[in-house]
């Protein structure tokens, strides 16, 4: 989907070639990923056991601050508001990112989104 966009292209080489940096994790591990965190999103509605414990948004009582590339396919501003919603904080900030061409995340967004990512890290201490 980048390919007539050089800018975007060069990123998303980027972003696939810092992703074959990674180590490689267990099959297992990788499905169970994919089956409770995606698929059945358990997570996000509260019902994923870990060690004995049932944990979701509920349990994050913490100061949160989000990103989210408006243009996303992969992870849309829809996917992150109801769990936004479920921290029992109020003190939850969300920053728009218009994004760019079929990216999930890039440079650019860092360096836009950067300002105000340290500003509210400030404020935060």
């Amino acid at each position: 989907m980048s390919v007539d966009d050089l800018r975007a292209l060069d990123v998303h080489a980027r972003v696939a070639r810092w992703a074959l940096d990674e180590a490689p994790l267990p099959g297992r591990l990788v499905h169970q990923i994919a089956e409770w965190l995606y698929r059945e999103n358990q997570f996000c509605r509260g019902t994923l056991t870990v060690l004995g414990r049932t944990i979701g948004p509920s349990c994050l009582d913490v100061p949160t601050l989000a990103t989210v590339n408006t243009a996303d396919k992969v992870a849309p501003l829809a996917s992150i508001e109801p769990f936004l919603d479920a921290l029992p904080t109020k003190d939850v900030s969300l920053i728009k990112n218009p994004g760019e061409t079929a990216l999930h995340c890039s440079t650019s967004e860092f360096l836009q989104d950067g300002p105000s990512i340290i500003a509210w890290l400030a404020a935060h201490p």
